[in-house]
């Protein structure tokens, strides 16, 4: 049952009212005059308050603002004379629930009751929910900055070496995603370096990301052959998610820096920009397999190339965040396109590069990007 305030400086009619509403299991406090309502709001709160609009000093109109200034949600009756129908219809639009006219028919007045703690109740119900709702926001909102926390632990640090540098840039779409990157160097003469791609977006593939981080890493660091990564990561994911859909494209490279060659094994990954210098040219390193998670195979079936690098040449691994930008007219960056950005900055330093890429991709387009975005370069000296 409700709480109800009624106020009129009719005594007769504070008492009448009062015990119908006793009567069907109400809490009532009574008051004749509106001087008093103040008070009484600061001792408790009112579900419903029951005013006359006409009263010495204090009328219906400033005992409305009271209550809806103390609880908006609290409901308000105006009590009225028949020459007062129109001030009364302006309360209302100050935010009265509604308005009965003098003298009061018994059944009206209890149904309009009902229907005034119906509404409360239902605000309630709104406010409950609303502080519900704020309050899974705050902690998926908490979440969402420790998981961009996490994520950002993964991305691997620049490598600079005497004989080669790595820079790496990572920018997910909204925080968290499902790009991962690895950069390793065996603290002799080869630097493994590792990029996937998993399908869909958010905090659905970031948790994959961070399932298989470890499982990558251990493969790396075991000094796999790029083929054996990728079918091995295979199994792991047929294993780990079998039935579940789940499919990501990955490329796994080696750079032996005594040898200057680039082993590489790519599944439907984007192709990998080689710049060769001796040549003058950027190549496409095309991915050779499958993407992972679709088709359990034997490790023979995964494929890989080697190709020979020298001084100065520049090996560019992203994900297709990049090349799926759009621009004004919903055109594509495409790889062609993304390859000219390099025309003007190929022999910078590669953290240099990146930065002048990612400036023109934002040129580029006028909308945020819709995918994640990871960007490798390395940079041969």
């Amino acid at each position: 049952m409700a709480t109800i305030l009624v106020v009129d400086d009719d005594r007769s009619i504070t008492f009448l009212l009062s015990e119908v509403l006793k009567k069907d299991g109400h809490t009532v406090k009574t008051l004749s005059d509106g001087k008093l309502v103040e008070g009484e709001l600061q001792k408790r709160d009112y579900d419903l308050a029951i005013s006359d609009l006409h009263m010495k000093e204090v009328g219906g109109i400033e005992v409305l603002k009271l209550v809806k200034d103390k609880d908006e949600n609290a409901e308000v009756l105006i009590l009225t004379g028949h020459g007062s129908i129109a001030t009364a219809v302006e309360a209302m639009k100050l935010g009265a629930f509604e308005y009965l006219t003098k003298p009061i028919d018994m059944e009206e007045f209890r149904l309009k009751v009902q229907k005034a703690l119906e509404r409360r109740q239902f605000k309630r119900q709104i406010e409950k929910q609303e502080e519900e709702i704020k309050a899974n926001q705050e902690m998926i909102e908490k979440d969402l900055m420790l998981a961009e926390h996490v994520q950002r632990s993964l991305i691997p640090q620049p490598v600079n070496l005497p004989t080669i540098d790595v820079a790496v840039k990572y920018m997910p779409m909204i925080g968290v995603g499902g790009d991962f990157a690895d950069v390793y160097y065996d603290g002799q003469e080869n630097v493994y370096l590792t990029l996937v791609d998993v399908t869909g977006h958010g905090i659905t593939a970031a948790l994959l990301v961070n399932r298989i981080c470890s499982e990558i890493r251990k493969l790396v660091r075991e000094q796999r052959e790029p083929h054996s990564i990728l079918y091995n990561m295979n199994n792991f994911i047929f294993h780990a998610f079998e039935g579940m859909a789940m499919f990501l494209t990955m490329f796994s490279g080696v750079i032996n820096l005594g040898k200057g060659a680039f082993t590489y094994s790519g599944s439907a990954h984007p192709a990998v920009i080689l710049w060769n210098s001796r040549k003058n040219k950027f190549e496409k390193l095309e991915s050779q397999n499958v993407i992972l998670g679709y088709d359990k195979r034997t490790e023979k079936k995964f494929e890989q190339d080697i190709v020979m690098i020298g001084p100065n040449d520049r090996i560019v691994m992203y994900t297709d965040g990049i090349i799926e930008a759009e621009d004004a007219n919903g055109k594509q960056l495409g790889i062609d396109g993304f390859i000219n950005f390099f025309n003007s900055t190929i022999y910078l330093p590669v953290d240099e590069i990146i930065e002048n890429i990612m400036g023109g991709v934002y040129e580029y387009t006028p909308n945020p990007l819709k995918d994640d975005v990871y960007l490798i370069i390395s940079g041969m000296k």
